[in-house]
């Protein structure tokens, strides 16, 4: 994919400028931080040159990421209280948040509902950009995106780690796979549909009937002829021919359930529960 830079730097004007007024209205006593950090942007322009055409990845590839130690030190998390994946990614023990619970809370901003520009801004690139923002104006902000589904990085919509100057790195890393929790998901939901198939084959103690079952598979692409399919043929050692389907990973029932559960015995129960 590749970006016009003349067009792209108008539609980041104006998007700059949008994210300025947010932050005058936040920050109403840094109105003359806003406006050097509206002089930074003019400087910022030139380093895209005019008329060029700029890979997508161009930026991300002359990125050097921060370690992620030094991440997580800057927030003042201790070592035992993150689990690194890598040089550049973690993810943070839940026991670090019961620690923080009774520290005062900051400002959540959400944003959401953006319709993109042609150039492709959109609700993540104007998250990322925001938090450009705060973090020049001296603020110590922290970005929470959801992470990309291959269906949509392999698709017309692209990767989930922004654009432009308004990026997060290493951005293949992040689109393709990052820590392998979507695939997590999807062996366990296709686990789910393995034993109930199991469970009809061999006996079925529980009387399921298989015309009823609804559960359905899932895969993390956009692959819309396993949308509708029919499984079980080539005989009865390979179950009970009938129509299902597969779902893309992210809308999964086993997904929702993570992302609704409170903790490792929270989840087990409400993986449990399914019915």
């Amino acid at each position: 994919m590749t970006l016009e830079p003349d067009a792209l730097g108008l539609e980041w004007r104006a998007l700059y400028e949008q994210q300025l007024g947010l932050l005058a209205l936040l920050l109403p006593q840094e109105n003359d931080d806003c406006d050097s950090l509206r002089r930074q942007w003019v400087c910022h322009q030139v380093i895209i040159p005019g008329g060029a055409r700029v890979e997508e990845n161009a930026l991300d590839l002359s990125a050097a990421p921060e370690p992620i130690a030094g991440v997580a030190g800057a927030l003042g998390l201790l070592p035992d209280e993150y689990a690194t994946y890598g040089r550049h990614a973690a993810k943070i023990e839940l026991a670090a948040l019961e620690e923080r619970r009774e520290l005062l809370d900051g400002r959540l901003v959400c944003v959401t509902a953006v319709t993109p520009t042609k150039a492709g801004e959109g609700k993540t690139t104007t998250a990322i950009s925001l938090t450009d923002a705060l973090g020049l104006l001296g603020k110590r902000p922290v970005l929470c995106l959801r992470e990309p589904s291959l269906g949509p990085v392999f698709g017309i919509k692209g990767g989930g780690t922004g654009g432009g100057r308004a990026q997060v790195v290493p951005m293949e890393s992040i689109n393709l796979h990052f820590t392998g929790d979507i695939h997590a998901i999807a062996a366990a939901n296709n686990l789910l549909a393995a034993m109930l198939e199991a469970h009809v084959l061999h006996g079925n103690p529980l009387g399921v009937d298989p015309i009823s079952i609804t559960w359905k598979r899932c895969v993390d692409m956009n692959d819309r002829a396993l949308r509708q399919t029919v499984i079980g043929l080539g005989g009865r050692l390979n179950g009970l021919p009938r129509e299902t389907g597969f779902d893309i990973t992210a809308a999964s029932e086993v997904m929702a359930v993570v992302a609704m559960a409170r903790g490792v015995e929270d989840l087990r129960e409400r993986l449990g529960a399914i019915t």
